[in-house]
């Protein structure tokens, strides 16, 4: 009996802690798609580096508590020269994608967000590039196009008919230098068109 009491005493607490948290907004998911980066992250990403393919580019990710920090070290030998970070597999769906609002400062860019259509190493990816300072500061991206890998040219990316299934979003350095970097994120945000 004692127990029983005690138990429905500790259900009343908490909900009466719960009730007095201050609440958060809600943005619903068909509105806005962000990204939170932190130590708290269910699924972080992680670092794929052209080590399997041979190179000797480093990258390490690190997540701080409202954050991810990224740092590595580009290099040209063995036909090397990318290093990213990616998040893990699933499907996101970025047709009403307008936009692309990265929370970032860095160093040693510029970087591409890439969006993954296909499991495929080889085939084409959307990306954008970005080259952050080293302040805090909103970067946006509005001008994606498609990887050339073997496709041919490069071409503009329409979201409403191309990124229906994207399988994985990630950051990447790949311009064809040698050279250190640091990127920190705290967040990515994917406004569909409409939104302010």
């Amino acid at each position: 009996m004692n127990v029983l009491v005690l138990l429905v005493g500790l259900m009343a607490a908490a909900g009466l802690l719960w009730s007095c948290a201050p609440s958060l907004p809600t943005v619903p998911s068909s509105d806005l798609e962000t990204i939170q980066f932190g130590s708290e992250m269910n699924n972080p990403w992680r670092p794929l580096n052209d080590g399997v393919m041979g190179g000797l580019s480093e990258g390490t990710v690190a997540l701080n508590d409202s954050s991810m920090s990224w740092k590595g070290q580009t290099r040209l030998e063995n036909n090397g020269g990318f290093a990213s970070v990616r998040a893990p597999w699933s499907n996101t769906d970025l047709r009403t994608m307008d936009q692309v609002v990265i929370r970032c400062r860095g160093n040693g860019g510029p970087f591409k967000l890439t969006l993954e259509t296909s499991q495929r190493w080889w085939m084409p990816y959307a990306y954008a590039s970005f080259s952050p300072g080293e302040e805090w500061q909103d970067v946006v991206l509005d001008d994606f196009s498609w990887s050339q890998a073997q496709m041919g040219d490069l071409k503009s990316v329409t979201p409403s008919r191309e990124l229906e299934d994207v399988l994985r979003i990630g950051l990447m350095k790949y311009d064809g230098t040698a050279q250190a970097f640091d990127l920190e994120v705290a967040s990515i945000q994917f406004v569909p068109a409409g939104r302010p």
